[in-house]
Order: C-alpha cells, then sequence, then structure tokens
C-alpha cells in the first residue's frame, strides 16, 4: 500500500512538471501574446507553482514514507497526515487539469484569459498555503513522540501552532477553490452555505431582527456569487472577527417560523422529526464474536466532564423502530 502510495505522488508531481514546462513553452512562444498583461500574470503564476511543486514533492514523500504509523491500525488506514497529503494531490489534479486546458486553447478564439488567469491564482494560493500546512505537520511530527498523533500537555507547542494557524491566509479556500478537494456535486451545496453565510454577515449587526438581517441578505448576495474572490475575504473576515453571537443567529435562522413555514411549502414532509437526547451513562454491550461477554461503551466527556449527547432524526420514510411525530 505504502509503494502505491509513493507510486501515485511520483506520478502526480511527474505531471505537474510537464504541465508546467508546456504552458510555459506554450505561453513564452515565438508568436506575439494576443493576451497581453495577462499572460505575464499566467506565466508568473505557473511558474510559482512548478516551484511550490518542487517543493513540496520531497515533503509528501517523507509523510507518505511515515505516516502509516499513524493509523488507528493496519485495518484503518486513516489520520490527519494521510489527509493532508491527499488534500495537497488533490489541489494538484485541479491546477494539472486547469494546466492542460490553458496550453490545448490559449490561442483558441473562445479562450476566457482573465478567467483562467484567476483561476490559476487562486490555486497558486491554496497551493502556497497548503505548503504552509505542510510545514507545521512537518515540525508537529518532529515534535512528538513517534507514532503519536496528539501532543500530550504541552502548552507551549499549541500556542505556536495557533499562532502560525493564525496568521495563514484563508480567504483562497472560500473562494474560487472552495471544495476543490471533495466530490463535485458537494460544491454547490457548499457555495450556497458561505454565500448565505457572508451576506448575512455583512447585514449582521445592523439594527434588524434576524429575519430581516436574512431579507437584506438576500439583496447582497449576488456580487457574492459573481466574484468569488469577495466572497473568500468576507469570509475570511467573518470567522476570524465576528463573534459567537453571530453564529448562533445564522444557524437559528432556518429556525424561524417563516422560513420552517416556507420549507413546508416547498419541500417534501418527513415522516420522523425527532429530537432525541443520549443520558451521559456507560452501556454494556455484547460482543459479536461471543455474545455471552460484554464491553462497556464509556460516556463521551468533554471539558467538563460527562455530558449527554443531543441530536435529532430526520427520516423521509418511517421504519420499523421509530417514531411519528404528532
Amino acid at each position: 500500500m505504502r509503494l502505491a502510495s509513493e507510486m501515485d505522488h511520483k506520478a502526480v508531481f511527474t505531471a505537474l512538471e510537464k504541465v508546467c514546462e508546456d504552458n510555459i513553452s506554450v505561453l513564452c512562444g515565438p508568436s506575439e501574446s494576443p493576451y497581453g498583461t495577462v499572460t505575464k500574470r499566467l506565466v508568473q503564476c505557473i511558474r510559482k507553482i512548478q516551484q511550490h511543486g518542487r517543493a513540496l514533492e520531497p515533503m509528501v514523500a517523507s509523510f507518505t514514507a511515515v505516516y502509516h504509523h499513524y493509523d488507528f491500525d493496519s485495518q484503518t488506514p486513516g489520520n490527519g497526515y494521510r489527509t493532508l497529503v491527499k488534500v495537497v494531490q488533490s489541489c494538484l489534479l485541479h491546477i494539472i487539469h486547469k494546466g492542460r486546458y490553458i496550453a490545448s486553447n490559449y490561442r483558441g478564439a473562445f479562450f476566457r484569459a482573465e478567467h483562467n488567469a484567476s483561476e490559476m491564482e487562486a490555486y497558486c494560493s491554496a497551493l502556497c498555503q497548503l505548503r504552509a500546512l505542510l510545514y507545521l505537520a512537518q515540525r508537529l511530527i518532529h515534535d512528538i513522540d513517534h507514532g503519536q498523533l496528539y501532543m500530550q500537555q504541552d502548552a507551549d507547542l499549541s500556542g505556536r501552532f495557533v499562532q502560525e494557524y493564525s496568521s495563514m491566509h484563508k480567504a483562497c479556500f472560500y473562494g474560487r477553490c472552495l471544495g476543490f478537494q471533495f466530490s463535485p456535486a458537494l460544491r454547490p451545496f457548499l457555495q450556497t452555505i458561505v454565500i448565505s453565510m457572508v451576506s448575512y454577515g455583512e447585514m449582521y449587526g445592523k439594527q434588524q431582527s434576524g429575519i430581516g438581517t436574512a431579507a437584506l441578505s438576500l439583496l447582497t448576495s449576488g456580487k457574492y456569487v459573481i466574484d468569488p474572490d469577495l466572497r473568500g475575504a468576507e469570509f475570511e473576515r467573518i470567522t476570524q472577527n465576528l463573534d459567537l453571537r453571530f453564529w448562533k443567529s445564522f444557524w437559528n435562522v432556518t429556525e424561524s417560523d417563516i422560513l420552517s413555514g416556507f420549507t413546508r411549502i416547498a419541500s417534501n414532509p418527513v415522516q420522523v422529526n425527532l429530537t432525541l437526547t443520549v443520558p451521559p451513562a456507560g452501556l454494556r454491550l455484547p460482543l459479536a464474536s461471543d455474545p455471552r461477554l460484554t464491553t462497556t461503551v464509556s460516556p463521551p466527556v468533554a471539558h467538563w466532564g460527562p455530558g449527554p449527547v443531543h441530536m435529532r432524526l430526520i427520516s423521509y420514510e418511517l421504519r420499523e423502530g421509530q417514531v411519528r411525530i404528532h
């Protein structure tokens, strides 16, 4: 498995290098560029991506060589280091795809130079920040004990990481690159959430009720739809500056009588909509291998001790074991 992973990342970086060289050859060709300064932006961006790729390859190789030590077990190949490498590879694959499109269509009549330059610049910024995250992860993997995924009560190390993370530029992940690491089917939903949030945040605190703020935010959301870069910058401002009351206000808008009434009209009703509370008590469950034996499942524990788990059961159909809401 480790060998296959190593081959995958080597193939990705090889493809990235080739795409960068192909684009530079096309953009800096002997014939005069039809796009002027936009071409210079593209060339500068491609060169930066090439530099990032060359710096990232040995870092990714170092992680793929050791991240299996941090898995839960041999049957559960997953941890934060693996995830970070996967996100970097996903970003690189998007860049490779876009780079191939630019190299093939640069001289075409319908090539949108400004749009493609902005797209590449956005992914270049995202790659730069992912490189910084890999650097932080590399420091973390050297500062904690081998095979340990979490820090053991090291307040100084935690403080330094929070400071480093706070200084990073995160707007690029919420603009043109929003959700690049997820399935394309999820991106429209993520865009809806982010656009709604930044629009609501712009109106928040302007002497309006929650519904009034929501109504006004609908009028301002258009600019965040057509300008992804503005959307990313505004999202970063909101996440860094607005307090907990904003988040409660935003998420509670969907619980208002007006919006819930609208959803009942516009959406199909569900058969089950039930709030549940699991008390903070231990459970004894039989083992699948030997039902005569049991194991104890401890209640969830947070910073303030054991507490109940609040949840909501929503089901389109009423199934056996569910309780119908009257």
